[in-house]
């Protein structure tokens, strides 16, 4: 029978104890529970714009939720959306929901933000940390989580959750301890994902109606734009073949409105995923820029 030796059967214990240790040590991540939230500054992007905000003074001591997002994923992002839609829908119980980034270039995280406004889909205020990825100092959060989201009244920590990687299964446990605060039955998952869905599109029938946007959606991009919009951002493209794409794409759009603002379409897409080059990207955001169609109310915006 074959024997391990003593040294080796030591090492493995040992291994097998830290693996079990470090499986088991939980996440930390900002003000635990029973802790008092401090005020903290953001800089509103949708609503007031450009707005130094403070979320828990806002709040004003009524049931808060706040989401602090890390890092950029899709399942993040879902979750955030349906926690936020929940709380959304809790406003005339005196419920707050407000969703803080953070991100060390402030300046670059407004500017995704506006231009992804229409793929997030948050109905609640979103703003930009004055403190940079960190978040403000006195929270105490942690980098390497993907969300820290908060739930408080009157200004005390009432549930914390540090996730590494998020999903949107774990919405209905989280959102029950916010359902606490309202004297509400803790809501089914399902009902989270319609309600979310509803949320969503509430806002979009919202915004086209002041826009005075009509009916008629943008062209869906045809496989033919998207073989030239590949060839356009494919990694290590050469400058001779990066121009003849270009030209390419300009030739496939002409004077076509359809097509005008099938490549609007397609351009905020890639960029929204940080697709192609630098050189890619700053012709991607002049089409955009150039074929979006320029509602009544933004030009209203304009000097």
């Amino acid at each position: 029978m074959y024997r391990i030796q003593p040294r080796v059967l030591s090492f493995l214990l040992v291994a097998f104890a830290s693996v079990c240790s470090s499986a088991e040590d939980p996440v930390f991540s900002g003000p635990q529970v029973g802790e008092t939230l401090p005020p903290f500054t953001v800089v509103s992007v949708y609503e007031n714009a450009g707005k130094e905000v403070d979320p828990v003074k806002a709040a004003d001591g009524k049931p808060l939720l706040l989401v602090f997002v890390h890092k950029l994923t899709r399942p993040g992002i879902k979750l955030t959306r349906v926690l936020t839609g929940y709380g959304k829908s809790q406003a005339d119980c005196g419920a707050v929901s407000a969703i803080v980034w953070l991100q060390d270039d402030k300046a670059a995280a407004e500017s995704y933000l506006t231009r992804a406004k229409g793929s997030l889909n948050f109905v609640v205020p979103v703003g930009v940390s004055v403190d940079g990825g960190e978040g403000p100092g006195s929270y105490g959060l942690n980098r390497n989580v993907e969300l820290t989201i908060l739930i408080a009244k009157e200004n005390k920590v009432t549930a914390n959750f540090a996730l590494v990687q998020p999903s949107v299964t774990e919405a209905a446990k989280i959102a029950a301890e916010f359902a606490k605060l309202l004297d509400k039955p803790a809501p089914k998952q399902q009902q989270l994902e319609r309600l979310a869905t509803s949320q969503v599109m509430k806002m979009k029938g919202e915004m086209k109606r002041r826009s005075g946007a009509t009916d008629e959606a943008p062209a869906r991009p045809s496989n033919e734009l998207r073989e030239l919009m590949r060839a356009l951002i494919a990694p290590g493209i050469e400058e001779s073949n990066m121009t003849d794409a270009i030209k390419a794409i300009d030739k496939w759009v002409g004077s076509d409105k359809k097509r005008q603002a099938s490549l609007a379409k397609m351009s905020t897409a890639v960029l929204d995923r940080g697709m192609g080059s630098e050189v890619a990207q700053k012709q991607i955001r002049q089409w955009q820029e150039k074929y979006t169609p320029k509602t009544p109310a933004a030009n209203k915006e304009k000097p």
